[in-house]
């Protein structure tokens, strides 16, 4: 994910509580807590804190996540990643050194039924 695929950013030292949808690509640097709905990628980067309800279709991890996540495609985590709570997702790559205490069910995503 380049800086330029990115269109929204909650920079570091932003806090943010709520609620946050979108369509393509948002990072955050700084701290959110609450639930991410969306279509598209998250990328939760090295020096963010985000406790929250996530439901996306990529989510990258470098940071600190701490809740539910849900993602339709793949997650990632890189190697600086502390993620505590549970991953659902059809695919998985984690780097060495990333941390992962909870629960992580990686089950292919069913085929669509034939129209």
């Amino acid at each position: 994910m380049t800086a330029g695929q990115i269109e929204t950013i909650l920079a570091a030292g932003t806090e943010f509580d709520g609620l946050l949808s979108f369509r393509g690509a948002t990072r955050i640097d700084g701290k959110f807590s609450g639930d991410v709905v969306a279509e598209g990628c998250l990328v939760i980067g090295e020096g963010a804190r985000v406790r929250a309800r996530i439901e996306v279709d990529e989510l990258i991890v470098g940071g600190d996540l701490e809740g539910e996540v849900h993602a339709r495609k793949r997650v990632e985590l890189l190697k600086t990643a502390r993620v505590v709570g549970s991953l659902h997702s059809p695919s998985l790559a984690m780097a060495e050194g990333g941390i992962l205490e909870g629960r992580c069910e990686a089950i292919p995503a069913k085929p669509a039924a034939p129209r």
